[in-house]
């Protein structure tokens, strides 16, 4: 029966996974955003609480406008950490951006190096902005390969 072919039915979902593979594309802005939101989180350590609280609001509210951009965009939003081979890129950046944080605090309070979140920062945006591109690569490698949402 042709509505039961299997080989017709699993080309339909392999041409499904193609085509949320095509649309699982960030705008060319997204990943340098979140790269700069994440590297003026780490920037801003060590300066008076005041201005860490209100850099974490506006930390918050771009990573909304982020979302909504992205779900704009493609009509869908992914966890991050969700399993397969994103997971990796995020928990990896996750724990460099951390790493980054704790060293420039480290040394700003430690060695008295008082620009050393500034530098961190900056790496810590390079970072964030080229493993999006790497998570998002990996996200669609496993949308076609069969790994889903």
């Amino acid at each position: 029966h042709p509505e039961t072919d299997p080989a017709r039915m699993l080309a339909e979902v392999e041409a499904a996974r193609a085509e949320l593979a095509r649309r699982a594309v960030a705008p060319v802005w997204y990943h340098p955003a979140l790269g700069l939101l994440t590297g003026g989180l780490v920037a801003v350590q060590g300066t008076q609480l005041s201005f860490v609280g209100a850099y974490y609001a506006a930390f918050s509210i771009g990573l909304v406008l982020l979302v909504a951009a992205y779900r704009k965009r493609t009509g869908l939003w992914v966890n991050g950490y969700r399993a397969g081979r994103t997971r990796v890129v995020a928990i990896g950046m996750a724990v460099t951006v951390a790493l980054i944080m704790v060293g420039v605090l480290w040394l700003q309070r430690t060695a008295g190096i008082a620009w050393a979140p500034l530098v961190g920062g900056a790496i810590a945006a390079v970072i964030v902005t080229l493993g999006g591109f790497v998570w998002e690569a990996a996200f669609r490698r496993d949308l076609v390969e069969g790994g889903g949402l």
